[in-house]
């Protein structure tokens, strides 16, 4: 099955229509699909990490609300995604995009018949990487993938057993790079994904993504019967309200820049071009596993309890390990003329050749910075149709 937690326009259905409504059961949308036509570019990630301890309250310049209800902050939990009526489905998504690299999400699932918490990368034409939670499943959590909104067949989930997930704050981490995206749960390897496997590589996630976490719920007696029986039942929102509650986010991009352009219609990563590159040390495509116990997590933590400092997470975690740097001029366009970028220096657009040697500037962003001071760039508005919803599928 999939989580879908992004706005705008619907793909295309699987076994019949499912009726779009307030009640977020609208599909995985895409406000403008550069598979099908010419784009506006993706506002990026312009350094190559951002992080935030939602413990100390939100991050509006990076966070947007895109789903029904509203996220609360708390100083023992972070950010809390709460069911309390039918209807609701609480969900963020970031700011910007990036383009590869790692995206580590400290959360407590919520439980609940019929509710799934999600934790979701997504692009513009639809390639999509996923951590899903079952509400009355309280030891597994499943994940997917999704390439260019193929939905014709639906055998790409997996499930992996584990220790509490709704009791505990575990470590969840995605790392993604050309060739493999791999799952970690507390810093051990759940899954992997090579690009060959995927269709040959046409169903591989490939383009830059938004991260996106929300919960909603799947077994709202209005869904279709495919969707309430993969939620687990229906849900009872009397026995509400029922709580996700995400801890912290970190997110290394492999290649930093202020904008990413689909260049032609292919949805290949070589078809992905950059604006503002900057250059330095770069992380490897594969981080170190972490041990058990770091970085949030280990066999997790429980309700309550609070094992580090309340500053966020830092440049001081597992280290990803550096290579050179290889990269090409040919992709610089006479487009940029006229464009302004910031200091009022103009931007250079960059093809990427390769991005197992993407680029990296030295600076972080954490939690609370300002992207507009940053990019020198104009944002690109998304527009929120709808919220949460599934496909159903059998």
């Amino acid at each position: 099955m999939r989580c879908s937690l992004s706005p705008s326009w619907p793909r295309s259905l699987l076994l019949g229509a499912v009726a779009l409504c307030a009640l977020a059961t609208a599909q995985t949308y895409t406000s403008c699909n550069p598979t099908a036509k010419r784009c506006p570019p993706d506002v990026g990630l312009p350094v190559p990490k951002y992080s935030i301890d939602f413990r100390n309250g939100p991050d509006n310049n990076h966070w947007s609300s895109v789903g029904t209800g509203s996220v609360t902050y708390t100083p023992n939990f972070g950010a809390a995604f709460t069911i309390n009526k039918q209807g609701d489905s609480p969900t963020i998504e970031t700011a910007w995009y990036f383009f590869f690299g790692r995206a580590e999400v400290h959360l407590r699932a919520a439980s609940g018949t019929g509710i799934v918490s999600c934790v979701v990368l997504e692009s513009d034409d639809l390639d999509e990487i996923d951590w899903e939670w079952i509400g009355g499943e309280r030891k597994e959590v499943q994940t997917n993938y999704f390439g260019k909104g193929n939905t014709t067949t639906w055998d790409r989930g997996g499930k992996t057993a584990m220790g509490d997930t709704q009791g505990l704050i575990h470590n969840y981490t995605i790392d993604w790079t050309p060739s493999l995206v791999t799952w970690y749960i507390d810093g051990a390897i759940v899954r992997t994904l090579a690009y060959q496997d995927a269709l040959g590589g046409r169903n591989f996630p490939q383009t830059p993504m938004r991260l996106k976490l929300g919960i909603w719920a799947g077994g709202d007696s209005n869904n279709p019967n495919g969707t309430i029986d993969w939620a687990g039942g229906v849900t009872n929102y009397t026995q509400g309200p029922f709580t996700m509650y995400v801890e912290s986010v970190s997110v290394t991009n492999l290649n930093p820049a202020a904008s990413y352009f689909y260049s032609d219609l292919s949805g290949s990563w070589k078809s992905i071009s950059m604006t503002n590159v900057t250059t330095g040390p770069v992380p490897n495509q594969a981080p170190k596993p972490m041990p058990v116990g770091e970085s949030g997590g280990g066999q997790g933590r429980e309700k309550g309890t609070d094992k580090r400092d309340k500053g966020g997470i830092t440049s001081d975690e597992e280290p990803f390990v550096t290579h050179d740097v290889t990269e090409t001029a040919s992709g610089v366009a006479s487009s940029a003329t006229g464009f302004v970028g910031h200091g009022g220096n103009p931007i250079i657009t960059t093809t990427m050749v390769s991005p197992d040697h993407p680029t990296e500037p030295a600076n972080i962003i954490s939690g609370g910075s300002s992207l507009t001071t940053r990019f020198g760039l104009v944002g690109i508005l998304s527009v929120a149709v709808c919220t949460v919803g599934m496909l159903a599928a059998v």
